[in-house]
């Protein structure tokens, strides 16, 4: 792809954004302020069409973070790209406008297919566009990832409105009997003490908020599974990653919004249909791929889940959860049919 004739930074940042150019925006101006070393390149893959694309080109041009060196040659699955570069700073910006919703993993490996045949690169920083990371946050990463021969590493993500209370010491463990996950250091102080060994031994995956991944993980791993289309592709890689070592930064703070990419956050009301839909979907074949005994544990909980939703009054989350978990044990992928645009 012409869009890669860039030369290679030591890591590619790759953001997926979804009509949010607002978070992407504050993203950039936070990378903006990175440390000199590593060097990086981003890419940023825009599922929200064509409309969405035309925004965020023109605030990253307008809001002066970006010079617009000008439309590239793109190819499947984008059907536009355009290069510039970070204003304040010696990283060029990549951004494709996809040719439709690819979901999250899909967007990521839209660029990791074409990466893979560049060298240069040793890791890419799998990044929200709702997350804004301190100066040194990529630095920390890569440092772990190379002293502690760690194949994935997660950063310290604070909770959402808070720069002292962390929502994840480096990601998330799944608790097999319970068929659900648990987030690592959950309202911990920023400055508490914290046991790094115990940390990277329960972890099972990185939270895909901020996730390094060296090069050579991916190669022996593969890429992102595209077929989660959302929720659980950051875990399933996570638990494929281990045998390579997961690590855990606890200097790469990464403040993080919460549920603006999936919309959730401005309705106030919890997660959307789509959302309780795919959660409960997707745990369905995570489970069946990795720990197929605890399968019908997995079922129960989602009807559990379905029945609170109804005693409290939510309808459409309740029939989304049963839909979801009967999707999953169908063997049913990707994005639902009803959730595409007519």
């Amino acid at each position: 792809m012409t869009g890669l004739a860039a030369k290679c930074a030591e890591t590619a940042v790759l953001i997926v954004g979804y009509n949010n150019a607002e978070d992407i925006l504050h993203c950039l101006a936070a990378l903006s302020r990175a440390a000199a070393s590593p060097r990086f390149n981003i890419f940023i893959c825009e599922n929200g069409g064509r409309a969405a694309y035309d925004q965020l080109t023109s605030r990253l041009v307008a809001d002066g973070l970006c010079i617009d060196i000008g439309p590239i040659e793109a190819s499947a699955p984008f059907v536009e790209a355009r290069r510039l570069i970070l204003r304040d700073r010696d990283a060029a910006v990549t951004l494709g406008c996809a040719r439709s919703n690819l979901g999250y993993a899909g967007g990521v490996n839209a660029w990791l297919r074409p990466l893979m045949n560049r060298e240069g690169w040793k890791g890419a920083w799998i990044l929200n566009p709702d997350a804004e990371p301190a100066p040194d946050a990529l630095a920390a990463l890569v440092a772990r990832a190379e002293t502690g021969g760690k194949g994935m590493v997660g950063s310290t993500i604070l909770e959402a409105g808070s720069a002292e209370v962390i929502r994840f010491r480096g990601g998330l463990r799944w608790r097999k009997l319970s068929t659900r996950c648990v987030a690592l250091g959950l309202g911990d102080r920023l400055d508490a003490a914290f046991d790094l060994a115990a940390i990277e031994g329960a972890m099972d995956s990185p939270s895909g908020a901020s996730m390094y991944v060296t090069r050579r993980c991916i190669e022996q791993i593969g890429l992102m599974d595209d077929a989660y289309f959302l929720f659980f592709e950051d875990l399933d890689w996570g638990v494929r990653a281990k045998k390579l070592g997961l690590g855990y930064a606890s200097a790469s703070v990464v403040a993080h919004k919460r549920g603006t990419t999936t919309g959730s956050a401005e309705r106030g009301q919890g997660l959307s249909k789509l959302a309780v839909y795919l959660q409960h979907r997707n745990a369905i074949h995570f489970v069946r791929r990795h720990y197929p005994w605890s399968l019908p544990v997995r079922v129960a909980l989602s009807l559990a889940f379905a029945l609170r939703f109804l005693l409290r009054r939510a309808p459409d989350s309740c029939m989304a959860a049963l839909a979801g978990a009967a999707a999953g044990l169908r063997g049913e992928w990707g994005a639902p049919d009803w959730s595409r645009p007519r």
